[in-house]
């Protein structure tokens, strides 16, 4: 794997299992989403295998700005954070916009972070990304990540 987005996993900032729990009825589209991008980045940026298993769908992918080259499986992003190639202290999304509509959606955000990689000292980045998600079993799932 080739680039920043080889390792680009870490968003954090919320408790986790606020998008692992079923969404409730009276949520908006937009907080669920939200909910879920920020559980995500926190088990990212925690280093919480569980909670990253339990938010990105089986099929996940992550491309980065490079192409193929650059490509993220989900197998991949849990050794990264398991093994402690990919550290983040800390993470943030911004400029968020959620369109979908049922069991799919579309998330265009900004996301920052301070990653260390492979031990090397934490550096800051911000990355403008698209994240598809899908709803299985009333929970939201990561299913991929490009970066623009």
């Amino acid at each position: 794997m080739h680039g920043r987005f080889a390792v680009a996993l870490a968003w954090g900032g919320m408790a986790a299992d606020s998008a692992a729990a079923p969404a409730s009825s009276g949520a908006t589209l937009t907080e669920d989403i939200r909910a879920a991008e920020n559980a995500w980045r926190i088990g990212l940026t925690g280093g919480d295998t569980v909670e990253l298993g339990r938010i990105t769908a089986p099929g996940f992918t992550m491309v980065g700005n490079t192409g193929p080259a650059s490509t993220v499986t989900r197998a991949s992003l849990m050794k990264q954070i398991s093994q402690g190639e990919v550290q983040a202290d800390s993470s943030s999304i911004s400029d968020l916009t959620v369109n979908g509509s049922g069991d799919s959606a579309t998330a265009d955000l900004t996301f920052f972070w301070r990653v260390s990689r492979m031990g090397k000292a934490a550096k800051a980045e911000t990355m403008k990304v698209t994240d598809s998600w899908v709803r299985r079993d009333g929970r939201w799932q990561l299913a991929s990540r490009k970066e623009k």
